[in-house]
């Protein structure tokens, strides 16, 4: 790889070519049954069991307010965002690319709105063009967070465990 070219990770959604940073990207996963969370953003899938690890599972389409079918997402791109693991749900993961830095172009000023800082540039490669994205500025550490308490009362198994301060209430308040 020379100086001058920068490895992008490449997946669809909706018909469309995305990159990120291939540094920022842990693994690709087939997509497994994600698990809904109460009370989470709306752009927010839910959430998966990745070896023993709970991770939240975030919805593009949603985000970046993009429309099309969710239930189309194959894969997950999981992904060190902030201080946070989290998973990308994609159409598809098609590659990984070099991209020399003089082919990717800063956005067009036409693309406007608040999800506009989150594209980087847009490369230009001999057979596709490549939406360049910043996942990082996409979603914010509060936005990948889910809230504690909602999954803190699910211990290991799905089975519950208690609260802090809950200790010996569940019994008294089934009648156990």
């Amino acid at each position: 790889m020379s100086d001058g070219d920068l490895q992008f990770v490449l997946f669809e959604i909706e018909g469309v070519r995305y990159g990120v940073e291939v540094e920022n990207v842990l693994e690709v996963i087939t997509r497994p049954e994600v698990s809904q969370v109460p009370s989470a953003q709306d752009f927010v899938q839910g959430v998966i069991n990745l070896r023993g690890k709970v991770l939240p599972v975030m919805d593009l389409r949603r985000r970046f307010r993009l429309g099309g079918d969710s239930a189309r997402s194959t894969h997950i791109v999981i992904m060190q965002l902030h201080s946070e693991t989290a998973g990308i749900a994609v159409d598809g993961v098609s590659q990984v690319v070099r991209i020399p830095v003089e082919s990717i172009e800063p956005p067009p000023a036409a693309i406007s709105g608040p999800q506009a800082r989150y594209v980087v540039g847009i490369a230009k490669l001999p057979e596709f063009l490549v939406v360049l994205l910043d996942l990082q500025k996409a979603f914010e550490e509060s936005d990948i967070a889910i809230d504690a308490a909602n999954h803190a009362a699910v211990g290991p198994g799905g089975g519950y465990a208690a609260m802090p301060g809950e200790a010996g209430k569940r019994g008294a308040d089934h009648g156990e």
